[in-house]
């Protein structure tokens, strides 16, 4: 049920015996050009809307669903993120540009999953290399604190009206897994590669003021109270946070977010661990990305529907190209309207779907 195809997944294996995996990327920038009309109305937007029974998209049909959209059998402009992989998912080297590419095939996550688990199916091989490295990157990832929120998500089926008839839950799979997995490669390297002043190690130049521009996705720490107030709560139910450092704190949020699976009060905990994080935003100011627990993160994998990824694709390409792209004070104004644009979006989608369940329990009160 995606609404736009901005993503594709190519593999390889190379004479040099590494797995060659290439992230590719919509490239709306090629057709979105700065200040134009276009650009400025998807400024204006600054994200598609997802609400129960209709998409709001930030850029024309014509190019989210068309022109940009990864259709299969059609080729295609991208900006691809292409990496050099070993069997424990080490990364040897990576290489960033705009490409065109060929899709052969667009799967259903659900057709992706079965063939997980069977091991039967069309590109099964290639699928299961995939997915035994992505298991991997995730698995480094979880060793360095990064937390995993496996929320249900709420989905509906409508009928021909848009009237609520069916209520489900739609839970991550290994299917998913596998895809957010390789966005996430893609968005910490682009990040890396842009806050390295030359390439060079960047902790000298991000303290200046001239250091490189990038549009950074960050995630602040917690505060200590409101983890303390989650530890009280979660302690009548007779777990145990431990908030200690950093690391300590997220592995202990992932050990109570695995405990609370299944429990009657799974929801709730779920629920209240989320909220006492703070938001994450975009700006040009890094502080890292700690639920995922990443030093550097970014936006660079769903241009077609947020405009803080058209940014990054621009600060790259300028970035490839030796020139400069804008200044530090324009993009982070962009940023605060992207993050708070994206704030508006979230509170109507939840909106959207709290009015669609009380639609569905409507004729059956009592």
């Amino acid at each position: 049920d995606a609404k736009d195809f901005d993503d594709a997944l190519s593999l390889q294996k190379l004479e040099n015996g590494l797995w060659e995996v290439g992230v590719h990327i919509a490239d709306v920038s090629h057709y979105i050009k700065p200040h134009s009309t276009l650009d400025k109305e998807a400024v204006n937007r600054a994200t598609s809307v997802y609400l129960v029974d209709r998409c709001i998209p930030m850029l024309p049909e014509v190019l989210s669903n068309f022109a940009c959209s990864l259709r299969p059998n059609e080729e295609k402009y991208c900006f691809s993120a292409v990496f050099q992989l070993d069997d424990d998912a080490v990364i040897h080297d990576q290489w960033f540009g705009k490409t065109v590419i060929y899709s052969d095939k667009r799967f259903a996550y659900e057709d992706v999953q079965k063939i997980i688990e069977t091991e039967e199916g069309e590109y099964k091989d290639d699928i299961l290399v995939l997915d035994r490295l992505a298991k991997k990157l995730r698995a480094d990832r979880l060793r360095k604190g990064s937390i995993v929120f496996d929320k249900a998500e709420v989905k509906f089926h409508l009928d021909e009206e848009g009237n609520p008839i069916g209520v489900f839950f739609k839970t991550q799979q290994d299917a998913h897994k596998l895809i957010e997995d390789f966005m996430l490669l893609a968005n910490r390297k682009v990040a890396e590669f842009l806050s390295k002043a030359d390439g060079k190690d960047n902790s000298q130049s991000q303290k200046k003021k001239d250091g490189p521009v990038c549009v950074y996705r960050i995630h602040d720490t917690p505060n200590d109270e409101k983890m303390l107030d989650l530890s009280n709560f979660v302690a009548r139910f007779g777990y145990q946070l431990n908030v200690g450092n950093k690391t300590k704190t997220a592995q202990s949020i992932n050990k109570l977010l695995v405990d609370v699976k299944d429990k009657k009060e799974q929801g709730m905990i779920e629920l209240l661990a989320v909220r006492s994080m703070p938001k994450a935003i975009y700006t040009t100011k890094n502080v890292g990305h700690y639920g995922l627990g990443f030093e550097f993160y970014t936006h660079f994998t769903s241009p077609i529907r947020r405009y803080p990824d058209v940014m990054v694709h621009r600060l790259l390409e300028a970035r490839l190209n030796g020139v400069t792209y804008s200044n530090r004070e324009d993009i982070e104004l962009l940023c605060k309207h992207s993050s708070e644009m994206e704030r508006v979006a979230a509170e109507a989608e939840r909106a959207s779907i709290k009015y669609k369940q009380v639609e569905f329990m409507s004729d059956k009160i009592g």
